[in-house]
């Protein structure tokens, strides 16, 4: 709450304030009712009212806790809040123990503009509050009920009808344990991308074969994430067709997001990327490669980041496979050898 100090004309004290107020009030209602009661009413606050410093008779005011929302590129640091790339955003507070709350809806211009976001009455002093935004209809939020708690499944990658799954929303996440507060004050929570993208390009394919009979697959392990923000465990199956460019290589028509792999997880299940010839329907498609490591190392599907894969099928029938990390909107450009 801010303080109030009291304020005197011409001198120190209260006395000489309210002497001066009084008699110009008298002196108005003798010079006219009309006017009088006009100006009175905006000189007689000043008899109790409360300006800053001393508070110890004023009306107490309700302490209120606000939020700001920062977007950050985690990929480079950059700070992207006014490009308004995040879109709308909800904001869920959980006890300290996890159990729900409330949920706050924040539209894209508030978070652009950077304007605080006042908590509910009510708000435990000691919360959790986690933030996704930037959600549309290319995954299934799931709406926490009372009980619910923060290790509950959040997001769910939708299934179509042939067992593959959609491609998530380019989604923003951000979490903060928020302490207590004797003062307003406004505390500032960082939102960074929570998806991988992936871009695959196959080298070695014959031209000659139409490119949509060729397809990409991608298996993961994890086919969404709870309110904390961790991945949940659940296979998902993504397909994608691709195009010949012009220097012969075949490879997706641009990026495409993926639930991002969970790191600190080593038993997780592998990530494996597929490289299909559809067949007649007679017959089943063909499996011209399969990948689930480079080098030694299993594919990873950092969040906030592009993985380019490069599947070259080389003659004789053996793979080489190559593999780069670049920021989110950036696609490697390979060599040719």
């Amino acid at each position: 709450m801010i303080p109030s100090r009291r304020v005197s004309f011409f001198g120190t004290g209260s006395d000489r304030l309210n002497d001066t107020v009084v008699n110009t009030v008298r002196h108005l209602f003798r010079r006219g009712w009309p006017r009088g009661f006009f100006l009175s009413g905006m000189l007689l606050p000043l008899l109790f009212g409360c300006i800053r410093e001393d508070r110890s008779d004023c009306f107490p005011v309700a302490e209120t806790r606000f939020v700001v929302l920062k977007i950050v590129d985690e990929a480079t640091g950059q700070d992207i809040t006014q490009t308004g790339e995040a879109g709308s955003a909800v904001l869920y507070l959980f006890s300290q123990g996890g159990r729900f709350v409330d949920r706050i809806s924040v539209t894209r211009e508030r978070i652009m503009k950077r304007a605080p976001i006042p908590f509910p009455d009510g708000t435990p002093g000691r919360c959790r509050a986690v933030v996704w935004a930037n959600a549309g209809t290319g995954q299934r939020f799931h709406s926490p009920a009372a009980g619910s708690r923060i290790e509950d499944r959040a997001v769910s990658l939708i299934e179509e009808d042939d067992t593959f799954h959609h491609t998530p929303d380019d989604l923003f996440f951000g979490r903060a344990r928020l302490g207590p507060t004797g003062e307003a004050a406004s505390e500032e929570i960082t939102l960074i991308r929570k998806n991988a993208r992936i871009h695959i390009t196959a080298r070695g394919l014959d031209r000659n074969t139409p490119e949509d009979l060729y397809y990409f697959t991608v298996e993961i392990p994890d086919d969404g994430y709870d309110f904390a923000g961790n991945p949940i465990s659940g296979t998902a199956h993504v397909r994608r067709t691709g195009t010949f460019r012009d220097n012969g290589d075949f490879s997706t028509d641009g990026t495409f997001n993926l639930v991002h792999t969970d790191e600190s997880d080593s038993q997780a299940d592998e990530v494996i990327v597929n490289l299909y010839e559809r067949m007649s329907a007679r017959s089943a498609d063909r499996l011209l490669a399969s990948v689930t490591e480079v080098d030694g190392d299993r594919i990873s599907l950092p969040a906030g980041r592009t993985l380019n894969l490069l599947i070259e099928l080389n003659e004789g029938g053996g793979l080489s496979i190559r593999m780069e990390i670049t920021p989110w909107n950036e696609i490697y450009q390979w060599d040719i050898w």
